[in-house]
């Protein structure tokens, strides 16, 4: 088996595990190419979950409230998270299409990023815009970008996009998103993710060190 014919095996394999749910599709792909690394893709939708598996890394994931006397943190909208141990790497969130959904994508991107170092990117097959059976990529080229790719090169860290035909209905051999800065391949993303990795480790490892010194100290005193 050659390695085209085995990188096709191995997709229709992630669809069928998956379950027709791209998210689960993407999560599986993650944790393949991550394995032996020490980084994990999980789910985040449930907060309850976070914090029930790493108290530390659950308040590293919630955005604080400043002026609400009843709560002081938000659980944003988190489909999944790339962790190692109590680290968050990156917040995955994956959009089979745009259509209604990507504005939210593009706040919660826009908290984290204000708020803490985790990197926020989209993971989408791209599903198409145009008429049913027709397919149109929703994110242009790089010389003729659409709205939203506009939008995802300001307020995004990267969209990774897998043209897997489960969803997109219509696309024709020799069709394909353009890609070209933001827009990059999901195969991409398993590198990225350890460069990540590696960066958030220097900065938790100094930080974590103040925090610890600053609690030793009130401690003390």
């Amino acid at each position: 088996m050659n390695s085209v014919d085995e990188a096709i095996r191995r997709r229709q394999s992630r669809v069928a595990l998956s379950g027709g749910r791209w998210e689960d599709y993407v999560k599986i792909y993650l944790n393949e190419e991550l394995e032996g690394t020490g980084i994990e893709v999980i789910s985040g939708r449930s907060e309850s979950e976070i914090r029930s598996r790493s108290p530390v890394l659950w308040k590293r994931l919630c955005l604080p409230l400043k002026v609400s006397a009843i709560e002081d943190h938000v659980w944003g909208d988190i489909d999944l998270v790339a962790v190692k141990g109590d680290i968050p790497i990156a917040i995955i969130s994956c959009k089979v299409s745009l259509h209604g959904r990507f504005t939210e994508t593009l706040f919660w991107s826009l908290l984290y990023r204000i708020l803490t170092r985790i990197k926020v990117v989209l993971a989408t097959p791209d599903a198409g815009r145009g008429r049913e059976g027709q397919w149109v990529s929703e994110w242009g080229t790089p010389e003729n970008p659409t709205k939203d790719r506009l939008l995802a090169e300001s307020y995004l860290d990267g969209v990774y996009v897998e043209n897997v035909e489960e969803w997109c209905k219509g696309i024709r051999p020799g069709q394909g998103t353009i890609f070209g800065g933001i827009v990059r391949p999901l195969s991409e993303l398993p590198e990225d993710i350890k460069k990540w990795a590696e960066e958030a480790e220097k900065f938790y490892s100094y930080h974590g060190a103040k925090e610890d010194e600053g609690k030793r100290l009130s401690d003390f005193f």
